[in-house]
This record gives structure tokens, C-alpha cells and sequence, in this order.
């Protein structure tokens, strides 16, 4: 591993004046196809991917996948977004309300990447929101999350007669209902 702390991606600024980020919904295997396209139409694309290795019997594929599955991030003028609508690939785009967040969360997700260290994706789940649980011995229950001390708890409620239980677990568990 280097020791050299990895630096941003330089294409990963605030979007030229006429232009803005975009989140590019593509459609299901196309996510490299559309950053390919958008790069041969000059369109700034951001497509994070991981390296995945498989084992076939005695033979070892590495494939580059989508860190998120049938998303990408570009900037866009108005034109440009025109194109990328009427293109078979794209499913929808979504316009980045806040630019400068999302170009940071960005740069978050780009500097994680380059440090080499084991990466899980999980569902965004949002303190309060409503969850099931998909594995462990509370698998099947639906719940609200919050966070106390650092550790993810599912609260059971019993709305007829206003009790709820807590239970902790691990966050991996989770997925939104």
C-alpha cells in the first residue's frame, strides 16, 4: 500500500457557470456504456466503480462494477441534457439540488475508493425511517432506526397501546421497508 495520501479526482469541481452535476439513472448493465457515451460526446461523467475478483475452477477474473448499481454523475448544460434524455441508456436524470454537496460527497466517495480499504455499499437509511430486518434473529421485523452511541437500534412499536421495545443490530441487517 502507498503511503502517499491519495489525492481528488481533479474533474470533480463545481460545474462550469451554464452547466450543473447530475445523477444519471441508467439502465440496468448500461452504466459504463452511458459514462462511454458521454465521454465521446465530451461530457464530464463520473462513474465510481470497485474491483470485484471471482474464482471460475482454477481460473481469476477481476471486473471493474458500478460502486452504485445504474448510477453515474455528470455535468450538464442544458443541451447536453437534452441529448443524454433521448438517449436508450438512460433511464432518468436527476438534478443535484445542491451542487456543492453533492460535488463533496463526491470527492468523499473518490478519496475512499483510492485508499485501497474494503468498501461495503448499504442502503441510505435515515434516523426515523422505517426498516425490516433481513438477517440475524430478528429477521422479518419492521421497525424505526436510531442511532445511539454510535450503534444502530430498531424500535418495535405497539401503536394500540403506545409501547415500543428497542433492539439492537447491526446495520448490514438493515434494509429500507
Amino acid at each position: 500500500m502507498n503511503d502517499a495520501s491519495p489525492q481528488p479526482n481533479p474533474d470533480l469541481v463545481p460545474a462550469p457557470s451554464g452547466s450543473q452535476w447530475v445523477v444519471l439513472h441508467a439502465r440496468p448493465r448500461c452504466e459504463k456504456k452511458l459514462a462511454q457515451t458521454c465521454q465521446q460526446q465530451g461530457l464530464l461523467c463520473y462513474l465510481p466503480v470497485l474491483c470485484k475478483t471471482h474464482t471460475y475452477g482454477s481460473r481469476v477474473r477481476t471486473f471493474e462494477v458500478p460502486l452504485f448499481s445504474g448510477y453515474l454523475f455528470g455535468v450538464a448544460d442544458r443541451q447536453q441534457r437534452m441529448f443524454l434524455e433521448q438517449n436508450r441508456m438512460v433511464a432518468n436524470i436527476l438534478l443535484a439540488v445542491d451542487q456543492d454537496c453533492l460535488v463533496r460527497q463526491l470527492v468523499q466517495v473518490d478519496l475512499a475508493l483510492q485508499s485501497g480499504e474494503a468498501i461495503d455499499v448499504l442502503p441510505y437509511l435515515e434516523e426515523g425511517s422505517l426498516v425490516k430486518i433481513s438477517s440475524g434473529p430478528f429477521r422479518g421485523m419492521e421497525g424505526l432506526i436510531e442511532r445511539i452511541k454510535g450503534k444502530s437500534r430498531v424500535i418495535l412499536n405497539v401503536d394500540m397501546i403506545g409501547q415500543a421495545i428497542a433492539v439492537e443490530v447491526d446495520s448490514t441487517y438493515l434494509s429500507p421497508s
